[in-house]
């Protein structure tokens, strides 16, 4: 098992713990251990979901420039956004 050290405190809505307390008791969990689930779950969902819409652009197959050409674009284009 992972070695818990790292703490965090969030402030939430009396609602919310209240909703966070009832799941954690009726899976039979503490309310720490849904929240990092959670959170686990967010995070692995939002991952996944970036990966596909990756995937999904290489298969489209469109031309690109050469790598230098593709950073140069890339810096040009940063440059301009931090001008405005």
């Amino acid at each position: 098992m992972e070695t818990l050290s790292e703490r965090l405190e969030v402030r939430l809505a009396p609602e919310t713990v209240h909703l966070l307390r009832r799941e954690a008791e009726r899976r039979g969990i503490s309310v720490a251990k849904l929240v990092r689930e959670a959170i686990d779950l967010l995070l692995r969902e939002d991952r996944e979901a970036r990966l596909r819409a990756a995937e999904a652009l290489f298969q489209v197959g469109a031309p690109t420039a050469s790598w230098s050409q593709m950073k140069r674009e890339i810096e040009a284009g940063h440059l301009k956004g931090t001008q405005r």
